[in-house]
């Protein structure tokens, strides 16, 4: 396991995870969640299958370790080889403001820090900063793709099940 990977994955996960693609009911996630976040934090490694309520809460924490699982796997590196992956959020305290679909809208600065400890000691960190205005259905609309949520808890360990067994697939 190359440092440059790792580096690759907490920088690919930052990518897709602050994406248009994080959505929940087919809108950008964090823009429902920004106003209620100062600031949380997510095991990455854990993937929160005890909490079965479907809430933007809830989907941010599921969404965030599976997506870091993907790219993980995506590099074939085991999850036996990190010790710890977290990742935290937070909410600037200053509000700015930014455009959304072409409008100049309220909003915060929200940082992203993705942390790795490798299985032998050492740290790797990246970190993306991203403005996110609170969610406006005057402003945006709901995304054109098939709405994916898991319907139900079956479902939903299914798909990391899945996600496992690519990862210990060596």
């Amino acid at each position: 396991m190359s440092r440059k990977a790792i580096k690759g994955v907490l920088h690919n996960f930052l990518e897709t995870y602050t994406s248009r693609y994080s959505d929940y009911d087919g809108y950008w996630l964090f823009g429902l969640l920004v106003g209620e976040l100062d600031q949380f934090n997510v095991n990455l490694l854990d993937a929160g299958e005890d909490v079965y309520e479907r809430t933007p809460t809830t989907v941010a924490v599921r969404l965030a370790a599976t997506k870091f699982q993907e790219q993980m796997a995506k590099v074939s590196i085991g999850l036996s080889c990190i010790r710890e992956a977290s990742l935290t959020v937070t909410k600037s305290d200053d509000l700015g403001s930014g455009f959304v679909n072409g409008h100049r809208s309220a909003g915060f600065k929200v940082s992203f820090v993705a942390k790795a400890v490798s299985s032998h000691g050492k740290t790797y960190e990246r970190q993306k900063t991203v403005f996110v205005a609170p969610h406006d259905p005057n402003l945006e609309s709901r995304s054109g793709r098939p709405l994916t949520r898991c319907k139900s808890q079956s479902s939903f360990l299914l798909s990391i099940r899945l996600i496992a067994r690519r990862l210990f697939r060596r």
